[in-house]
């Protein structure tokens, strides 16, 4: 991604002829792959973290009354 972006920096500072339609065209493929990037370095690993944490506090917390209702013959 970093050599794409780095790619479309010509389009993006275009002068001359023609810089209307290329930057035009080069602005939001820019942005569009620093957004993607940005999601797929920061938020999806983010996620993956708070799902796990989440999992985890669930299954301790059916466990535990899994354990408290056995022992409590299960009423």
């Amino acid at each position: 991604p970093i050599a794409f972006v780095a790619g479309l920096i010509p389009l993006v500072v275009a002068t001359g002829a023609a810089q209307i339609s290329r930057r035009s065209l080069g602005t939001p493929v820019f942005a569009g792959m620093i957004a993607a990037s940005a999601v797929g370095i920061f938020v999806i690993p983010l996620l993956y973290v708070v799902f796990q944490k989440l999992r985890e506090h669930g299954f301790r917390t059916n466990r535990a009354v899994t354990n408290a209702d056995e022992a409590s013959g299960g009423d």
